[in-house]
Parts: C-alpha cells; structure tokens; sequence
C-alpha cells in the first residue's frame, strides 16, 4: 500500500499542477518536451491577455478622464442663466412666449411648445415607446405553445402564489387610491393645455394604477377589461391617431392652407386646437407601455 501511494503521489501533484506526466515504462525527455513546451506556450498566453488586459484599463481610465475634463471646460465655458446673450434668449423663445398663446390657443405654454410648435418630435418619442415596447415584447413574450413540461409547472405555481397572496390591508389601500390615481391621471391629461402636465405625465399615472391593481388582485383581473388583443388595438389606434394630426399640421402649414380647426378660447376646457386630443393619445400610449413592461417581465404576457 505505502508503495502504491508513493507512486501515485507524483501523479497527483502533477495533475493539480496541470501537467500529465508520461507513463514510466513508455516514457522520455523526447516526449515530454513537448508538452513542457505547450505549458510553457499556454503560460506565455496568460500573461500576454493580463497585460492586455492592463493596458486596455489604462487606456479606458484615460479616455474617461480626459472626456470628464473637456465636459467640465464645456460647462465652465457656458453662459450665465439669464443673460442676454445667452443663446437660449433667442427669436425661438421669445416667438414662444409672446405668441403662444394667439397661435395655440394653450394656457400651458409648454404643452402648445410640445404639441404644437414641435409636434413632430413629441410624435418621434411616441414612435420610440411603440417600437421599445415591440422589441420587449417580442424578446420576453411567453408563448405556451412552445414551452416545456417545467415551464408550465411553473406558470401553474406562478399563478396559484398570485391567488394566496392576498393581503387585506393592501387590497383595502388599493380599492380606495385606484379610483384617485384614475381620476387624477385623466385630469392630468384632459387638462394638460391649461395647467402643468400633459399625456406623458397622465398616462405615467394610470400605467402606475394598473400595475398597482395587477400587483395586488393578480393579472387576471386586469385581463378581464386590458387583454392582449385592447393592448394591441390601442396602441396602433393611438399612434396611428398622432400621425393623422400630424399629417393634417404638416398639410396646413406647408400649403399654406388655413387651419379650419378652431383654437377655442384661452382657459376652458375646449382650448387649444388639437392638443387636448393629441395628450390623450400620448397618454393612452404611455399607460399601454408602462403596464406592458410590467406584465411581460413578471409574466411574460400581457
């Protein structure tokens, strides 16, 4: 025994060292050479990436610094806010401020910019939530007809922990603030052309009920009135929407044609062109992405 343990002992040590020692009856310098040779290239090889790999750290601390000193020379260079001559104090805003108002008929001087004035990127960031959504949707989406014995295990237990958790204090909160977050998100939106807000903001404040309503009574209540199918229609019905308004300002106002919609009068309700219809659009849109980024990443479906 003390014999076999001795002949095993210079294996073992060459098998933690990564080394394969030749049989002693077979073996010779001529044939481990070569692999003393290849242990020597693969060392050679290590130390050649973490030197790379130094150098590359270096170069990237650098290019971060000298990046971080040419922001600060940037911003040390800005005027001051305020100024005259500040190039923000230009035709553009005082057009804005000036006549705002006679030629958008908003009180909420942002949202006639945003709607208005610059309608065309406002559309381009609803394009962007269109297609994010699309590609989460498409990467996360669970299709139950392609999944395995265990990935259906595991919705069925999913969906059986959703029903257990039911705590009564929670399910009390929500049934009394989601009909105050519902009211608040439309009024946000209703009257984004008068007061601070808009369909960014309001449609932020629905997505955040649903998600809260789908967190305590589980996704399948929410199924019952936002299926796939509504997600789907409102989401191409809205954006759709957005481009037909937009099409109808670029028509006007590259022909020269007269706008035949009316602005209506500063500070009610019916103000404001298409601005109103156009934030309710926006916000449809911003609560279908919201919610759906929710319910695809906890469920994998909407």
């Amino acid at each position: 025994m003390d014999e076999l343990n001795l002949n095993l002992l210079p294996r073992l040590r060459a098998w933690v060292d990564g080394v394969e020692l030749a049989a002693e009856s077979t073996g010779s310098r001529q044939e481990r050479k070569p692999r003393r040779e290849k242990n020597d290239q693969s060392l050679t090889t290590i130390e050649e990436y973490r030197r790379d790999r130094r150098i590359n750290q270096a170069v990237g601390a650098l290019f971060c610094l000298f990046l971080m000193l040419m922001l600060s020379a940037c911003v040390l260079e800005l005027p001051a806010f305020g100024r005259g001559d500040n190039p923000a104090n230009n035709e553009v805003a005082r057009r804005y401020i000036e006549r705002g108002l006679e030629e958008t008929g908003a009180a909420n001087l942002v949202a006639g910019m945003i709607l208005s004035y610059r309608v065309f990127d406002t559309f381009g960031e609803s394009c962007v939530l269109f297609l994010a959504a699309t590609c989460v949707t498409i990467l996360l989406r669970r299709d139950k007809k392609n999944t395995t014995a265990q990935d259906l295990r595991e919705m069925a237990r999913e969906e059986r922990q959703d029903r257990k958790d039911k705590d009564t204090i929670l399910r009390t909160s929500v049934l009394l603030l989601l009909p105050v977050s519902v009211m608040v998100g439309f009024y946000v939106m209703l009257f984004g052309h008068l007061s601070p807000g808009g369909g960014f903001s309001g449609g932020a404040i629905l997505g955040g009920g649903m998600i809260l309503y789908a967190r305590t009574f589980g996704t399948d209540h929410v199924r019952k009135f936002f299926n796939e199918h509504i997600y789907h229609l409102v989401k191409v019905v809205c954006l759709m929407g957005y481009a037909a308004m937009l099409c109808y300002y670029v028509l006007t106002g590259a022909s020269g044609l007269d706008n035949y919609i009316p602005l209506g009068v500063p500070g009610r309700i019916l103000s404001g062109g298409m601005i109103m219809p156009i934030n309710l659009l926006v916000g449809f849109e911003v609560t279908c992405t919201i919610y759906a980024f929710y319910a695809l990443f906890s469920e994998g479906e909407v």
